[in-house]
């Protein structure tokens, strides 16, 4: 950008107004469809080829949606029109940007761009501070009329409305991931006692073998839940610790089968090279396995699971195919999400974290995961692993 293009115009309230601005959490946040949509409306509402909506921070111009800036996500606070708008809670309209005092020789209106006609209605906290823009934009000059700048500004409130909820929305979650995290956190110590409890049990009543078994098949469920809700809040922080180390995929393998109780009329077979060497977490891996074939397990209509290893320039792939009913095509989307339940009848079991957790190791490992699935053909999820050199 030439120097020409620079506007280091702050407001007095500057730091006050970037701290409001944090509160929210958006500024470099991902596209929303929300906020694209308002865009869309306000292009065809005011018949220009160019709207969007950006928080300023400090230092940056964060584009959060738009129409016609070709997926642009930032800018140099200095180097846009907004940060001239964050001067004035009113509108901000340039009917032609060349016979504007400052902007007349702005690189984007002397060159290829050709910015003439701008409008920006301020994004206002209920606080009162200005922490963004919904903008116009034209390469003909234009106006706009009392009636379209009110429009301007009631859509400029929408976005600050959509602003609040989504703020209010990652909040209830935090709250709620917190709620979780202390509750698995507290299940642990009585979930321990439980254990040592039948166990104990079992030794003094092993005539009653039928109901100790079942006392320990409640406990082990109450405790994959826990550890479950535990986990994924780990996962999602980034904060599970990964105790790598150069190990065998078939070791993992095998270990996997050992703790995986087949029913009689289900086979596991296993095809391709087991004896390749990975840089991973044996556990944490084996625990992707287990929930993989144990998910097969629960749907598979076929006599066989088949686990097959294929070798990828610098990964190894991991498919896990069995011949159920398969997944909806509606549903593939979500299999991966956090407490996504298929089933939505509740004869399903389980908290929908079982695939989440699987996905965000085989991320933090470096490899990635999907499913392949045809209503009727049964389902392939599979994953990657870098190989070790």
């Amino acid at each position: 950008m030439d120097k020409s293009g620079n506007i280091h115009i702050k407001p007095d309230n500057d730091a006050e107004r970037v701290a409001a601005l944090e509160r929210y959490q958006i500024a470099g946040s991902e596209r929303e469809t929300a906020f694209d949509s308002i865009c869309r409306l306000a292009c065809e509402l005011f018949a220009v080829p160019i709207s969007h909506i950006s928080f300023l921070d400090a230092e940056t111009e964060h584009i959060k949606a738009d129409v016609g800036l070709g997926g642009v996500e930032r800018l140099g606070r200095a180097e846009g029109f907004c940060t001239l708008a964050l001067l004035q809670p009113e509108i901000m309209l340039i009917e032609d940007a060349r016979e504007h005092h400052i902007l007349a020789s702005h690189p984007y209106v002397t060159g290829e761009i050709m910015i003439r006609f701008y409008a920006a209605a301020p994004v206002i906290t209920p606080d009162g501070y200005i922490i963004g823009t919904l903008c116009l934009i034209d390469q003909m000059p234009r106006g706009l009329t009392g009636k379209e700048q009110e429009l301007l500004q009631h859509l400029a409130k929408v976005v600050m409305e959509q602003t609040e909820l989504r703020n209010d929305n990652i909040n209830l979650i935090s709250q709620r991931d917190k709620f979780i995290e202390i509750a698995s956190h507290e299940m642990r110590t009585p979930l321990t006692a439980l254990k040592a409890a039948a166990q104990l049990l079992g030794l003094k009543h092993a005539d009653d073998d039928a109901l100790i078994a079942q006392v320990n098949k409640s406990v082990q469920k109450l405790s994959g839940l826990a550890n479950d809700m535990f986990d994924s809040i780990r996962l999602q922080e980034h904060t599970l610790d990964l105790k790598r180390s150069s190990t065998n995929l078939k070791i993992i393998v095998d270990s996997s089968r050992d703790h995986i109780r087949l029913s009689a009329k289900k086979e596991l077979i296993i095809e391709g090279d087991l004896n390749i060497k990975i840089t991973a977490d044996p556990e944490k891996i084996e625990r992707v396995l287990i929930n993989l074939i144990q998910n097969a397990v629960k749907y598979a209509t076929g006599s066989t699971i088949t686990l097959r290893t294929d070798k990828l320039p610098g990964f190894v792939k991991v498919t896990v195919n069995d011949l159920g009913p398969g997944i909806a095509p509606d549903k593939l989307p979500h299999i991966f999400r956090r407490y996504y339940r298929s089933d939505p009848s509740g004869i399903q079991t389980g908290l929908g974290l079982g695939l989440y957790i699987a996905a965000e190791i085989i991320k933090q490992h470096g490899g990635e995961i999907g499913v392949n699935s045809a209503q009727g053909q049964g389902s392939s999820f599979w994953f990657t692993l870098p190989v070790s050199i």
